[in-house]
Parts: C-alpha cells; sequence; structure tokens
C-alpha cells in the first residue's frame, strides 16, 4: 500500500488530485484522487518498482520512483507547486494529464494511450479504437479507409468520413466543408488519441453530432533520440518507421519517416503510403513558445468496391467487376503545414494564435477519372482564462476559428481506367466561421458547472467552368448559433455522475451539395441535433473501473445517402443525398475494466480484463418514405471484450472478441441485412527495457463476414467482406 497527502504551495489540502502509480516493468498502472482532507490511498499493488505521479490542474504534474515490498505500506507526501498555464494545457499532454483533463468533461471521452498504440499493428483506426463505446471503426477493404462513426453519425457515408471533427495536436484535419479521410494519418507517430463524442468537441470548437478525434503526437519532449518499429503480415502486409526526437536548449523536434505496403486480402486493393510528420518547437521565453507541423503523404490505393451477397458468399476476396474494369483507386500527394503561437500573458491568462494550410492533389478514377487540387487553410485564435470568480475556481476558454477550403476539379469520361473526354470542370468553395466559448465553474468543490455555445456561419459555393452542357453555378449560406450546457458531480471521491444538453450543427458537404440529380445545388438543408446525454463514470476498490453514458440525438434534416444508378441499367452507382425530416439516436454506452487476478502464477504478475459495450437504436420518424424504420448501417449491438495477463519480466498475452450479436439493416427499406458476427483475436509480446515485440492473429476462426457496409446501394452492393484468418508481427528497438 501506498498512502499519502497532496497540499499546495500553502500547505492546504489539495482534493481530487490524480495520482498514478505505474509499474515500471508491467506497465500496470493504479490511480486514485485525493479526499477532500487531500489524502490517497493506492491498495492491492503488486510488489516491484513503481513511478508515483501526482497531476493536478494549475499545478505542476510531480513524479517519483518508489519500492513497494510484500506486505510493506509506504507514506508519500506530495506539495505540489503552482503551474503556468502556458505548460498546464497543452496539445502535447502527457496521458495523465489527458485523463485528468477528460474526467472533467460533462460527457462520454475515451483515451487511447501510447502503450495501446505500441502493442498492436495501429495500421488503421479499427486497430487503436475497437475498445472506444460508441464508436464504429471498420476498416473496408483492410486499410485505412474505414467506416467510421460516433453514436451513429456518418452513416450515410459510403467513403471517407463526416460528421465528425477530426484534428491532429488540436488543427483541423479535414478540409473545410467538415469532409475528410485517413490515408495521412500516420499513427505510429500518434502518442495518444482523445476521443469527445457529441458537444464535448467544443473544447476543440467541434461543431459536429459525433464529436471530435484528437491525434496527439510525439515531440522532442516526449519521443526518443532514435525509435525503429518494422512490421509485417498476411496479405503482403509491410510497415517500417524511423523516427528520432530531442530537446536542445530551447529547441525540441521530432521527426518520422514511414512506408507501408499492402497487397489486400481481396483482389485490386493493394496499397501504398509514404509518410513523414514532424515538429519543431521554440521557447522564445518563459512565457512564449512557437510550434510548427509538417506531415507529408504519398498515398496510393486500388479500390475493390462493394459487392452483391451471393457475390460475398461465393468468394469475398473478389472485387466488383466494374471496379476491375475501371480501374478505379485514389492516387494523391498531401501536404499540410501548421505554425502555433501561445503566450502566456500572466500568471491564469493565455493567448494562442495557430494557423494551417494543407493541399491535396487527386487522381481519382471511380465512374468518372477525378482530376482534382485541394486547398484549405484555417487558424484559431484562443483565449483561456484560470482563476476565481465570485470566490469560486473558474476556467474560460472563448475562440474564433475560420476555415476557407477551394476544389478546382476536372471530371474525364472512365475508359477502362484511363482518361476519356473532358465532361466537367468546377470549382467549389466553402467557407466556415465559428465563434465559440465554454465556461467551466465549480460551484462547489464537487460541482463544476459546464455552459457555452458556438455561432456558425457557413457558405458554399460551386463555379460551373465547363458550360457546354449548362450553368451548374450555385451558392448557399447557413447560419446558426448552438448551445451547451453540461454538470459534472464528484459524488464521492471514486465515483463521478455526468450530464450535458447540447445543440450541433452542420452545414452540407460539397458534394452533397453537388451531387447526382442537382441542376444546381441539391435542395438540402443543414443537420440539426439536439443531443441529451447522462452518464456516470469511477471506479471501486482500484479493482474495478466504469465509464457509462446513456444518450438521446434527435436530429432534423438528418442528411442521408443514396446510390442511385446515373441511367437505367447502369452498372454502377454514383452517390446523391436527401434530408430525412427527423431521426432519432438513442444509445447505451458502457466501457469497463477490472483487475481479476495478482499473483496469479507468481509474485508480481496480474490477470485482467477490459470490455467496450454499445446498444444503438437508429430510426426514422415519421419519415414520409420509410416510416419508422432503422436507420441503415449500424448494429443495435456491438461488443469487444479482452483478457490480458502480464508478467513482471514484460510477456504479456491478450485474447479478444469482437462480437455483433445481431444482423442489421443495409438498405432505408430495411429489406437487406449484414449478418451477425463474432471475430476470435490473439495478441502476445514481450516488453524488456529498449525493445518490444509482437504477436497479432486476428479472425483465429476465418469467419466471412462484413465488418462495414455500403448503405442503400441501388445494385444491392451492400457488402464489403472484412479480412480472413491473417497473422502479424512488429518489433520496436529505440535508444
Amino acid at each position: 500500500m501506498i498512502r499519502g497527502t497532496v497540499n499546495d504551495p500553502s500547505g492546504a489540502p489539495l482534493p481530487r488530485a490524480q495520482v498514478t502509480a505505474m509499474n515500471l516493468v508491467t506497465n500496470t498502472r493504479f490511480e486514485t484522487t485525493t479526499k477532500d482532507q487531500g489524502s490517497y490511498e493506492l491498495e492491492n499493488l503488486i510488489p516491484g518498482r513503481y513511478k508515483l505521479e501526482v497531476a493536478a490542474s494549475n499545478f505542476l504534474t510531480v513524479s517519483r520512483e518508489v519500492q513497494v515490498d510484500a506486505g510493506a505500506s509506504l507514506s508519500e507526501d506530495f506539495q505540489l507547486a503552482l503551474q503556468p498555464l502556458a505548460e498546464s494545457i497543452t496539445v502535447a499532454e502527457t496521458a495523465d494529464i489527458a485523463k485528468a483533463e477528460l474526467a472533467k468533461v460533462p460527457g462520454g471521452t475515451f483515451l487511447v494511450q501510447q502503450i495501446d498504440l505500441e502493442r498492436s499493428r495501429a495500421h488503421n483506426l479499427q486497430d487503436v479504437l475497437a475498445f472506444a463505446p460508441g464508436v464504429i471503426a471498420q476498416s473496408r477493404f483492410g486499410a485505412d479507409e474505414s467506416q467510421l462513426s460516433i453514436r451513429g453519425s456518418g452513416l450515410r457515408n459510403n467513403f471517407h468520413m463526416r460528421g465528425i471533427n477530426l484534428l491532429i495536436n488540436g488543427l483541423p484535419y479535414q478540409d473545410a466543408d467538415g469532409f475528410s479521410d485517413f490515408e495521412s494519418i500516420d499513427l505510429l507517430s500518434v502518442r495518444d488519441i482523445q476521443v469527445w463524442k457529441g458537444a464535448n468537441a467544443l473544447r476543440f470548437g467541434g461543431n459536429s453530432m459525433g464529436g471530435a478525434i484528437n491525434f496527439v503526437t510525439q515531440t522532442g519532449e516526449t519521443a526518443s533520440p532514435l525509435q525503429v518499429r518494422v512490421e509485417g503480415g498476411s496479405f503482403g502486409l509491410f510497415k517500417a518507421q524511423l523516427s528520432s526526437g530531442g530537446v536542445h536548449g530551447p529547441f525540441s523536434y521530432f521527426v518520422s519517416a514511414s512506408d507501408t505496403e499492402l497487397d489486400g486480402y481481396r483482389a485490386h486493393s493493394q496499397q501504398g503510403r509514404q509518410r513523414v510528420f514532424g515538429n519543431v518547437g521554440w521557447r522564445l521565453d518563459e512565457r512564449t513558445e512557437l510550434r510548427l507541423d509538417l506531415i507529408y503523404a504519398n498515398v496510393a490505393e486500388k479500390l475493390p468496391g462493394s459487392v452483391t451477397r451471393d457475390e460475398f458468399r461465393a468468394d469475398p476476396r473478389q472485387a466488383n467487376p466494374v471496379n476491375v474494369q475501371q480501374d478505379q483507386g485514389r492516387f494523391y500527394n498531401y501536404v499540410r503545414l501548421g505554425v502555433g503561437f501561445k503566450r502566456q500573458l500572466d500568471s491564469r491568462q493565455e493567448l494562442a494564435v495557430n494557423i494551417y494550410g494543407q493541399y491535396r492533389n487527386v487522381d481519382h478514377p471511380i465512374f468518372q477519372v477525378l482530376d482534382q487540387d485541394q486547398r484549405n487553410f484555417g487558424g484559431e485564435v484562443r483565449y483561456r482564462f484560470e482563476g476565481l470568480l465570485g470566490g469560486r475556481r473558474n476556467r474560460l476558454v472563448v475562440g474564433f476559428a475560420p476555415q476557407i477550403g477551394d476544389n478546382g476539379e476536372r471530371r474525364f469520361a472512365n475508359v477502362n481506367g484511363q482518361r476519356g473526354n473532358l465532361i466537367s470542370q468546377f470549382d467549389a468553395e466553402a467557407k466556415n466561421y465559428g465563434l465559440y466559448f465554454e465556461e467551466q465553474l465549480d460551484v462547489v468543490p464537487a460541482l463544476t458547472l459546464i455552459f457555452g455555445g458556438r455561432a456558425d456561419w457557413a457558405r458554399r459555393e460551386f463555379k460551373d467552368l465547363f458550360l457546354s452542357d449548362g450553368d451548374r453555378s450555385d451558392r448557399r449560406t447557413y447560419r446558426a448559433f448552438s448551445p451547451k450546457i453540461g454538470l459534472v458531480w464528484q459524488a464521492r471521491e471514486s465515483l463521478q455522475v455526468f450530464g450535458n444538453v447540447s445543440r450541433s450543427y452542420e452545414a452540407p458537404l460539397l458534394l452533397e451539395l453537388t451531387s447526382f440529380g442537382a441542376p444546381g445545388f441539391l435542395d438540402l438543408e443543414a443537420q440539426d441535433t439536439w443531443q441529451f446525454e447522462l452518464g456516470t463514470r469511477g471506479q471501486l476498490r482500484g479493482r474495478l473501473n466504469w465509464d457509462v453514458a446513456l444518450f438521446d440525438a434527435e436530429v432534423d434534416n438528418e442528411i442521408l445517402n443514396i446510390n442511385l444508378q446515373p441511367f437505367p441499367s447502369a452498372p454502377f452507382t454514383v452517390p446523391s443525398y436527401r434530408n430525412a425530416p427527423n431521426t432519432r439516436h438513442l444509445g447505451l454506452e458502457l466501457g469497463a475494466g477490472a483487475t481479476l487476478k495478482q499473483s496469479l502464477l507468481q509474485g508480481g504478475d496480474q490477470l485482467s480484463w477490459r470490455m467496450a459495450y454499445t446498444w444503438s437504436q437508429l430510426r426514422f420518424v415519421d419519415d414520409p418514405s420509410f416510416g419508422n424504420n432503422d436507420l441503415p448501417g449500424a448494429p443495435r449491438h456491438r461488443l469487444t471484450s479482452e483478457l490480458r495477463y502480464e508478467h513482471p519480466t514484460g510477456f504479456w498475452i491478450a485474447p479478444s472478441l469482437d462480437w455483433s450479436p445481431a444482423s442489421y439493416f443495409v438498405d432505408s427499406a430495411n429489406t437487406a441485412r449484414n449478418d451477425q458476427y463474432a471475430v476470435l483475436n490473439f495478441k502476445v509480446g514481450y516488453d524488456w527495457r529498449r525493445i518490444g515485440f509482437y504477436f497479432e492473429a486476428f479472425n483465429l476462426t476465418d469467419r466471412n463476414y462484413s465488418g462495414s457496409v455500403q448503405v442503400d446501394n441501388a445494385l444491392g452492393r451492400y457488402f464489403e467482406p472484412a479480412n480472413g484468418r491473417s497473422l502479424y508481427g512488429g518489433l520496436r528497438w529505440r535508444y
């Protein structure tokens, strides 16, 4: 046992400080928070060497190493110093600080830590978000391209993503209109992933129903001077990364270069990625910091497409014949530059100014050959204050976030994968201006009230440059204010209750407005959502932890995809969109973990368990066409569960289950279903000083199943077969 007290600089007790003990051999973590008297206790520790760390908002984090012997009781007291605001909250937070911040959120959150990334392929979002309740992350054909949804957001999208704000180090990664892909994000350069569900993404100025996912990268302060990582496995997967980071006086740096090659489980699904990520930090003085991020990606991928049920059952490894005949794929170069300036005005105030620009040149043969030049620019001015309001602690953030995007596009007839005649040429522009604020006020030490809002102004404009078939030029403007109110109640030392009521407002994407059937823009309204959420998180005696949330999202004008045939007997479909007047997303999210047994085989080892369960009921509400049918694309129940054994020598083993126990609809008419499935997986690894290796086996029973789907496909091509039985291994060495 370790016990003690935590005090502030004046010697007064510091309640609700986060105390963490991490076993330096097994990486097993034990956590608690201090009581009102500043006292804490960590029980049931296995003998060994520990890193003991204490973190609290507005204070410097402190740590020390201690030795815990069998039957011994240690007394460790701490006195925390005040921390400058510029250092207490940054986009390069440690995992412990990130967890402490997420604990203040009045809604569902999830954190993927560095150790989770290192002990997996980290090849796509499915690998790293499998245990995030409420999140669907399914690779479409074994690569980065994924079906990604939070609380039913973006299920209408049969490619790429919308309805979630993606960020890298707190800056937007997606296009200005909200559209995004995944291929340029190198998960091997990421240190932790923060999932902010629903309106909780207001922390980043988010305005989408699904929320935000923030990829926090390595920096010179956190990275090793040299690291090499190599992975390989089934279906021709090969990945290699070389990275380096360090601090030299006021300067810090991190740079990573990686290569990924994949033949693919399915025909016509070869992938290639070459990615470079780097950042440089410069502390101009004790109050001022400048940081620069750079991303480059060269992406090449073939697209196998979706298949019918008969094709899926006959041969899940085949591609859509039309995709092969048209040599469909996506090839692009991507560059993104971000610059962040942060100035601590005084001990309680901070001003940050961030700007970014990204460019993507795309060659994209699909039903037509798309030649695109995409430019997106944006930034944020953010002011923070942490201090007292009426004698009570409060934290205020105010921000202004403009975004401008331009897409110049030329479309050609697809003649067996080659460019035929020019069919259309246009320039499309999206502008967004968001002004937001969020206030956290500690009404009493155990109760925090959160309120805020965001004002949005969005403009979409289309300039037709190919006038021989008529002028389709159009423009449209959207405006809204989205309020939020929530609370966090620390009912007991290890029990928290939270809730919020919030609105989100999402203007249509440019591709939705200009899709098939539009003489100019389709007549689409913005999607408008009121979301209600109630939940609890906590732990019991350091052995059981939970995070539970119940949500109800009432959606007006949800934008739904309809894949139509452009002409009778066409062998392919093209996307079009419509508003559903009213839909309802109701769900329950449950994340839990437990230490089942310590000293199972010998002193110092541990058997633990974790799980994520999501129940969701997504429905039309009195829809003119589909009544009260289920919305297609999401399983009603989804469970992932893992049993993990860790030995103090660094050996670990972890079998897991991915289970969708009921079939679910893939069309709005509710006539076609995706089958249930249960997939068994297995991991084993060893971490020793500077070396770590792992081995993974996916889909041990070689189950044929479709993890992701294409909804409302007019040709009945709903299914995207997941990988069969596959084996992977990786080696990591750091200096």
